[in-house]
């Protein structure tokens, strides 16, 4: 029984890490298609010319 326990105790933490590695990658993920998309405005911006 107190084997269980253990184990049970041991796997705990690697479940709880899970969603905040997810919130992680999508900051991420969205720091980049930011940073993306400011990149092609300034771009288009220079492209545009005067309209």
């Amino acid at each position: 029984m107190s084997h269980s326990t253990t184990v049970q105790l041991q796997r705990s933490p690697s479940i709880s890490f899970k969603p905040l590695f997810i919130i992680r990658d999508f900051f991420a993920l969205l720091s980049a298609a930011w940073a993306e998309a400011k990149d092609m405005e300034q771009k288009s911006h220079k492209f545009s010319g005067n309209w």
